[in-house]
């Protein structure tokens, strides 16, 4: 068995849009948001598997090779995959926040960088 055979598979197609900060405050829905602390992630996806809007993906980090965003293209770099919300679909249960096992999922406002 390969190496490349035990990595787990991603998701690879899918129309991936950078989301204005303005257009999210402007949002109904609460300012919090789910961020994702990268260096914690263990990619077991439990949040994919647990979200009952399906609206959390593990997508191939080849989806922002053709980026027009040099910064998404750094930010990205090497990663194994790159980890998506789709914010119009995710209600801010937390489920998948309480679920994730290494802590890695948290909630922000809109502008904070920093894990809360």
């Amino acid at each position: 068995m390969s190496a490349q055979s035990n990595k787990p598979q991603f998701y690879d197609e899918y129309d991936l849009k950078v989301v204005d900060p303005n257009w999210l405050q402007q949002r109904v829905k609460p300012k919090r948001h789910i961020g994702l602390e990268a260096d914690l992630c263990i990619l077991c996806r439990a949040c994919e598997d647990v979200c009952p809007w399906d609206c959390i993906y593990m997508l191939s980090g080849e989806i922002v090779a053709d980026a027009d965003s040099a910064a998404i293209k750094d930010q990205s770099g090497n990663a194994a995959a790159v980890f998506v919300i789709d914010d119009t679909e995710c209600t801010r249960c937390g489920i998948c926040v309480d679920r994730c096992p290494s802590d890695a999922l948290f909630y922000i406002t809109v502008g904070d960088r920093a894990k809360k």
